[in-house]
C-alpha cells in the first residue's frame, strides 16, 4: 500500500539530491514518484502542454477520442501513482477482431480452429506438416521473418494474415525486422504460439465445447471524460509532493558538469545530479550526439471517424490482416463507451507511416473509407479529426540494437 501524499510531500528533497526527469509521460510520472519517496527533489520536462505523453485524449463535438491503446491491467503501473486512479477507470471486457486474408472478421490474433485444421482433411494434413517441419527445421536468425515462421510455418502465416499486419505496420518485409519485436511488441502473439498453447488450442478446437469459452478477464480504459482526469489527478498529487513540472519546453542538450548534469532546454538550463530520460530513444539519442540514430521510430497518423453502422461483428477493437487498406487498428470507442451521447459509431483508426512519409489525415481517411466500405463492414463514414504522434513506434531493423550498444 502505498503511504500518504502527506508523507510523499515530507519526503521531497531529504537526500539534497535533484534530479531531473525527461518525459510526463506514465514512465515519466511513476520515475518522479519513485524519486520523490526516496528523498530527491524532482523537475520534470515535458515539450507538450500536458502530462501523458503518447496518451492523449481529444473531444470533438460529442465524441471523445484517444491516440494510442487505451487498456489497463488491473495492476498497471499507472494505478500506483494515486489510490483513487483505478476507481475513475472503467472495467470492461476487450473484444478484439481481425479482418482476415479472405476479408471475414474473426477472432484476433487467430482462431484454434484455423491455426490446425483447414476446409478438408487435406487442408488439415498440411497445415500440421508444415507446422511440425517449422518447429523441427526452422533455425532463427535473428529476424521477425525467421521467429514467426518456426512459430506458425509459412502456410499459417499466410493464411492468417500476420505477415501482412507486419508488413503493413513497419513499411518493411519481416525479413529485415529484428526478431525482439516478437518478444517486446507482439507478446500476446508470441504466448498464443507457443507450444503447449497451441496443443491446448487444438484440442480445443478438435472437442466438442462444454459451457462456452472461458471469458478473459476485465480491462480499465481511460475515463468517459478522457485522459486529462487521470493526468491531471497525478500531475496535481507530484506538484503536492514537492516535484516541480515545466511544460512545453524541448530537450535541446545534455552535459557534464563536474560529477552531475546539466540540461539544456528550449527555455533554460537546469543542473541536476541525476537524468532519467523516458522519451524516445531516437530523439535522446539526436540530444546527445547530434546525428540520427541507429534505431529509427515511425510516426503514427490516427484519424477520428464517426458512422452510421458499423458491423458488430468487430468487436471493440479492430486489426487489419487483410492484404488491402493502410490502416493497422481501429478502436471502437461507442463500444466501450455505450453511455455517451450519440448515435453513431466512433472509433480511432491508425495508420504507422514510413521514415519521411507526411501527415495526410485526408488520405488516410480515405484509403479506410474505400477499403472497410467494399467490405461492407459500415456505412456512412464521417472525419471528424486526426493527429499526429512522432516516434509512436521504434523500428528495429536487424543490427539496429547491436549498433546502439
Amino acid at each position: 500500500m502505498r503511504q500518504p501524499d502527506l508523507e510523499l510531500a515530507g519526503r521531497a528533497a531529504a537526500t539534497g539530491r535533484h534530479a531531473v526527469v525527461l518525459g510526463a509521460g506514465v514512465a515519466g510520472l511513476a520515475a518522479a514518484d519513485r524519486l520523490l519517496r526516496a528523498g530527491w527533489r524532482v523537475t520534470i520536462v515535458e515539450r507538450s502542454e500536458r502530462c501523458g505523453g503518447q496518451h492523449q485524449s481529444f473531444t470533438i463535438g460529442p465524441y471523445t477520442f484517444d491516440a494510442g491503446s487505451i487498456f489497463y491491467e488491473e495492476d498497471a503501473e499507472i494505478f500506483t501513482l494515486g489510490e483513487d486512479l483505478r476507481a475513475l477507470c472503467p472495467a470492461v471486457r476487450r473484444i478484439q477482431r481481425r479482418i482476415a486474408p479472405g476479408g471475414q472478421v474473426l477472432h484476433y490474433p487467430f482462431e484454434p480452429r484455423e491455426m490446425l485444421y483447414g476446409q478438408s482433411l487435406v487442408d488439415t494434413a498440411r497445415n500440421l506438416g508444415d507446422l511440425a517441419v517449422a518447429r523441427l527445421a526452422t533455425r532463427r536468425d535473428g529476424s521477425l521473418a525467421a521467429i514467426i515462421r518456426q512459430r506458425l510455418g509459412d502456410r499459417l502465416v499466410s493464411a492468417t494474415g500476420l505477415d501482412a499486419y507486419i508488413t503493413r505496420f513497419h513499411h518493411l518485409p519481416p525479413a529485415e525486422i529484428d526478431e525482439v519485436f516478437f518478444f517486446h511488441r507482439m507478446a500476446f502473439v508470441e504466448r498464443m504460439t507457443r507450444l503447449p498453447r497451441l496443443v491446448r488450442a487444438g484440442l480445443r478446437a478438435a472437442l466438442p465445447r462444454r459451457g462456452g469459452l472461458r471469458p478473459r478477464p476485465l480491462l480499465r480504459i481511460r475515463p468517459l471524460e478522457g485522459y486529462d482526469v487521470l493526468f491531471g489527478r497525478i500531475a496535481a498529487r507530484l506538484l503536492k509532493g514537492g516535484a516541480a513540472i515545466r511544460f512545453g519546453e524541448s530537450v535541446e542538450a545534455i552535459g557534464r558538469a563536474g560529477e552531475g548534469f546539466t540540461v539544456t532546454t528550449s527555455a533554460g538550463t537546469v543542473a541536476a545530479d541525476a537524468v532519467i530520460s523516458t522519451i524516445p530513444l531516437p530523439v535522446l539519442y539526436r540530444i546527445l550526439f547530434a546525428t540520427d540514430p541507429a534505431i529509427e521510430a515511425l510516426d503514427m497518423t490516427t484519424v477520428f471517424v464517426s458512422a452510421t453502422r458499423l458491423d458488430e461483428r468487430t468487436g471493440n477493437v479492430l486489426f487489419n490482416f487483410h492484404g488491402d487498406g493502410l490502416w493497422k487498428r481501429a478502436t471502437i470507442y461507442s463500444r466501450l463507451y455505450p453511455e455517451a451521447a450519440t448515435d453513431r459509431a466512433f472509433f480511432s483508426v491508425e495508420t504507422s507511416l514510413p521514415p519521411g512519409a507526411t501527415h495526410d489525415p485526408e488520405r488516410t481517411f480515405a484509403d479506410f473509407s474505400r477499403h472497410v466500405t467494399a467490405l461492407g463492414l459500415t456505412d456512412g463514414l464521417r472525419l471528424e479529426g486526426a493527429v499526429r504522434l512522432s516516434s509512436s513506434y521504434p523500428l528495429y531493423r536487424i543490427g539496429a540494437l547491436a549498433a546502439t550498444e
